[in-house]
């Protein structure tokens, strides 16, 4: 797995997927049988199509959200980012609750396989307001 590759992929999962809302990003940078390791709502189809599902929400919660890439690394077929979250909340998503502000400090670590993410690990601060 060239490194540069799968760091554009996993930016490209935030920066068009999350950021910009392109959910053609899910179909393409998933694989089929895809797994969430920390998933934050559990009602949503495997795959790609779960998380393009869980982007939704978020973004129906958080309409301002905000993921901004701090630091992103890489080491054969896994992809390493710190992430700030931010938002204002106006629904609800997991244990996000409207009003006030939001603001997650986290870490994700992904497994690459071909030109897809296999799986996600999210680890949280304890944060998130």
């Amino acid at each position: 797995m060239n490194r540069d590759v799968a760091v554009a992929l996993v930016r490209r999962i935030y920066e068009d997927g999350y950021n910009r809302g392109i959910e053609a990003v899910f179909d393409e940078c998933y694989t089929p049988d895809f797994q969430h390791h920390s998933k934050v709502i559990f009602d949503v189809p495997p795959a790609g199509e779960g998380e393009k599902e869980s982007m939704r929400r978020f973004r129906a919660a958080i309409p301002d959200v905000s993921f901004e890439i701090l630091e992103i690394l890489s080491d054969a077929n896994k992809v390493v980012v710190r992430l700030m979250i931010e938002g204002t909340p106006q629904g609800s998503y997991g244990t996000i609750e409207a009003g006030g502000t939001f603001s997650s400090h986290v870490l994700v670590l992904f497994r690459v396989e071909g030109d897809r993410v296999a799986e996600e690990w999210l680890f949280v601060d304890g944060g998130g307001r």
